[in-house]
């Protein structure tokens, strides 16, 4: 007991949680990783640390009649939770929204956090804050810009990850929004043993190992405790810790709702224009949908890039029910004084989407004409098969749209050809195949591709013949 407490006084423990999903960390002692009075315990290597600053917008941009917002990114780390409240009291009596883009952190941590934005009846989301002035500049240059306690002229992108400990200080505020796109990643957590001043552990790994074990099942029944404490169905909790550290767990649209982290089921997201990579800008639109006979609320997304001057590449990735199948249906993309069918139908596993889900990929080749119609509101797509008498009409909102195409057609300007040719259609997907999805080499909790992966491509047809004309209704 009396060498327990001497261990436990020299050195930092920290409950991690952390969606690296990475084998332990150089220094970090971990079961049988460690001989005594071997090599120095060095802290583990860090993502750069959480930070807060204030963002606005378009009206509406964070929520009706919101324009403002406070912006959260980084890694959890100790103190992040000081710096919240210093930084909430200095706005005073204002009561922003948070917008979490966080790989995790120290879990215990984010659990203090949850309970500061419950104790202000807080709004949170997952979105990740782009400041109009870090285009073109170095990460550097716009970290400082973030830290220089301006206001930042910026927009929100929902194409964000909030994975691990950022999961445990989402759930705290009173009404969480996980956007379409935006992706909740939880693992079990691990116990971190160092010293602070970067010395050997005079301890053997026997005693490292169970005062790991002793820490974990404490600091486990605290944050079980935190969960139902939030309100949330603790079966959230009993699902992380049954997936590995290394690994990690996305979860579901329907999760998400069941959980009761949000309870918005079928939604949509904004149209939105990213470059995914240097040079390769997409245009996206996420929505959920319920589909099949069990109502499965499943993730859909729509991907435009540039096909030559004057044509979009249009892909349509078309979520199905746990109960649905493949069939043999009609699918248009229509907007009230024109429609275009789609071809395709192959069957695809897309886990940068969701995980687990079958989509069937509908592409054509669109006129940036077909878009000319800025004053419309909505857009239409029209699916028609045997087993329906009538259509299914999935009407989406244009919000963001004619900004994002004017956009991409900026880009398009350099591409020379002006019509790509028919090409052969792909092959489908089998069940476990993951031939032409953004899987390997991506993060999927972000959707953006990790350093050094090639161009993903998300064509599941080389080219489209609805290239020519335009059907008119």
């Amino acid at each position: 007991m009396y060498r327990a407490a001497i261990l436990l006084a020299t050195l930092l423990i920290a409950l991690v949680g952390s969606a690296a999903a990475q084998p332990d960390r150089p220094g970090a002692q971990s079961p049988g990783a460690q001989s005594p009075g071997a090599p120095k315990s060095k802290a583990p290597p860090r993502s750069p640390p959480m930070i807060f600053y204030l963002a606005k917008g378009d009206e509406g941009v964070c929520g009706p009649g919101c324009s403002e917002w406070i912006a959260a990114e980084g890694q959890i780390e100790a103190n992040s939770a000081q710096q919240l409240r210093a930084f909430l009291g200095r706005l005073g009596k204002r009561k922003l929204p948070i917008f979490f883009h966080s790989p995790g952190g120290n879990v215990t941590t984010s659990t203090v956090m949850g309970r500061l934005l419950r104790e202000r009846d807080m709004t949170a989301g997952v979105s990740e804050t782009m400041p109009l002035a870090c285009a073109g500049a170095s990460e550097q240059v716009c970290r400082s810009l973030k830290q220089s306690g301006q206001v930042l002229l910026a927009t929100l992108r929902n194409v964000a990850a909030c994975n691990s400990a950022c999961v445990f200080a989402l759930i705290g505020a009173k009404v969480r929004y996980v956007p379409p796109g935006a992706r909740l990643g939880v693992h079990a957590s691990r116990v971190v043993i160092y010293r602070l001043d970067g010395g050997k552990i005079n301890a053997s790994t026997k005693q490292i190992t169970s005062l790991q074990k002793e820490r974990l099942a404490e600091l486990n029944v605290e944050t079980r405790r935190y969960v139902q404490e939030m309100k949330i169905d603790v079966r959230l909790f009993d699902l992380a810790v049954k997936v590995p550290h290394e690994d990690i767990h996305y979860l579901s649209r329907d999760e998400i709702v069941a959980f009761g982290i949000d309870n918005r089921g079928a939604d949509e997201a904004h149209w939105i224009a990213a470059e995914i990579m240097p040079q390769q800008l997409w245009i996206m639109k996420f929505f959920v949908e319920a589909r099949g006979q069990g109502g499965d609320l499943r993730s859909n997304m729509i991907r435009m890039e540039c096909a030559s001057p004057h044509y979009a590449k249009f892909a349509y990735f078309r979520g199905l029910g746990s109960d649905e199948r493949a069939a043999r249906r009609k699918v248009e993309l229509a907007v009230p004084e024109r429609k275009i069918p789609l071809s395709g139908g192959a069957l695809y596993k897309v886990d940068a989407i969701e995980q687990g889900t079958s989509f069937e990929l509908w592409t054509a080749d669109l006129p940036f004409e077909f878009f000319a119609g800025g004053a419309r509101d909505h857009i239409e797509i029209v699916e028609t098969d045997s087993a329906r008498t009538t259509p299914r009409v999935t009407k989406l909102s244009t919000v963001g749209l004619a900004q994002a195409v004017g956009t991409l057609r900026g880009r398009c300007s350099s591409v020379p050809v002006d019509c790509p040719q028919v090409g052969a259609q792909a092959s489908p997907l089998t069940a476990n195949n993951t031939t032409g999805a953004p899987q390997s080499g991506w993060a999927a909790g972000a959707m953006m591709p990790k350093a050094g992966a090639a161009p993903p491509s998300w064509n599941g047809v080389a080219a489209s013949a609805n290239c020519a004309a335009i059907p008119q209704r």
